[in-house]
């Protein structure tokens, strides 16, 4: 059961956040865009689950559709439709492995690589689904939650590189998550303390008091999502490979 909800979990994660370009976000509401992401979707889940048990992919591809569509025709872009949206799709993939809990051992990964080192292929998709996790689904989950802080502040006081933010985000989450998973957490004090001497010239300022909380919640929120993922990433790799 286990083994069927990681494969089908870190599809839905590299097909909701790595395989869906922002091109595609924008233009869901044309039929074939929303098509090619559920297409997307489905293939990863076969591709990663290694058999074709068509219940389980026509399970997915039509709830995919169906609740994809419902948060874009229906719902606004914010915080309790992201979340909903996710925790739907969760949930059903746990209701799959559920009623299929047998499905993953007749794949081609259990019969290619035998059943003592299919555990290996368990912990890299544990760990691609971790990652995938704390950085770009992190990033969206923290922009959303950061999102009415940010439309308290004018768009010329917190002006920089286009996406700069976003990639900043990304690159301290993944340090965080290398540290942790090389049992280096220690090392998270020092990223900390190099971010804090970066951002001192935009926070030093007390006229800049809203951007310096701005940029205080948003790296707490950062780092603590990253911290929280990781720590449950290195857990489930040794789950399986213990």
């Amino acid at each position: 059961m286990s083994q069927v909800f990681l494969a089908l979990f870190t599809a839905h994660l590299l097909g909701d956040f790595i395989f869906q370009t922002q091109w595609m976000v924008e233009r869901k509401r044309h039929h074939s865009v929303m098509a090619l992401h559920v297409a997307a979707v489905t293939t990863t889940s076969y591709i990663l689950l290694g058999a074709f048990e068509w219940r389980i992919l026509l399970i997915i591809a039509s709830t995919h559709l169906a609740v994809d569509a419902i948060k874009v025709h229906c719902l606004k872009d914010s915080l309790a439709p992201f979340v909903g949206d996710q925790l739907v799709h969760v949930a059903i993939l746990v209701g799959l492995a559920y009623y299929f809990p047998r499905a993953a051992e007749a794949s081609w990964w259990v019969t290619s690589l035998g059943a003592e080192k299919v555990k290996w292929y368990s912990a890299v998709l544990s760990c691609v689904a971790g990652a995938v996790l704390c950085v770009p689904a992190g990033g969206s989950l923290i922009g959303k939650l950061i999102e009415p802080f940010a439309d308290e502040i004018r768009d010329d006081e917190i002006k920089g590189l286009m996406r700069g933010g976003q990639y900043i985000g990304w690159l301290e989450r993944s340090l965080v998550m290398m540290f942790i998973l090389i049992d280096q957490p220690t090392s998270i004090g020092f990223l900390i303390a190099a971010k804090s001497i970066l951002r001192f010239g935009e926070i030093k300022d007390t006229s800049q008091r809203k951007v310096a909380e701005y940029i205080i919640i948003g790296t707490f929120l950062s780092f603590g999502w990253a911290i929280l993922v990781a720590v449950l990433t290195q857990r489930t790799i040794k789950h399986w490979i213990s």
